[in-house]
């Protein structure tokens, strides 16, 4: 088994229905692999932090398969709800516990302050608003 991966993910959303997504790969406390992207999303803020830490750990299992990965998120709800309220919510999570028991994969709260991915989400969601009007006017 390889040394830990550190995986920070982070989402932001709009009143629009508009998503952000960031992640910040971290090994040894050197970032090797940053993203920011935006997307459509119908469903709450903790549910789309939910399905960012799935793919995050698909990504880790997909690029990464040797190395033991913390996915670090600043959404409580996802890291610490036992009850999900929603059955939306409820599934995200699911989804996210389903794919810690694979291996050697564990989520695990960081404040938003300490989480590089939030300002790559926001820089996801306002790449979305840039190319949203583009789109509307052709």
């Amino acid at each position: 088994m390889r040394e830990c991966l550190v995986i920070y993910v982070d989402a932001a959303l709009d009143r629009n229905g508009r998503a952000g997504c960031g992640l910040a790969v971290f090994v040894r406390g050197r970032a090797v692999y940053t993203e920011s992207f935006g997307f459509s999303h119908i469903g709450g803020s903790a549910q789309l932090e939910a399905h960012v830490c799935a793919g995050a750990l698909d990504l880790a299992a997909a690029r990464w398969p040797h190395h033991r990965v913390i996915v670090r998120t600043d959404c409580a709800p996802v890291v610490r709800s036992r009850m999900p309220s929603s059955d939306s919510f409820r599934t995200a999570v699911h989804e996210v516990r389903e794919r810690c028991r694979r291996g050697w994969r564990v989520v695990r709260y960081v404040s938003r302050k300490a989480n590089p991915a939030h300002e790559l989400a926001r820089e996801g969601l306002k790449s979305l608003s840039r190319q949203q009007p583009a789109l509307a006017a052709a």
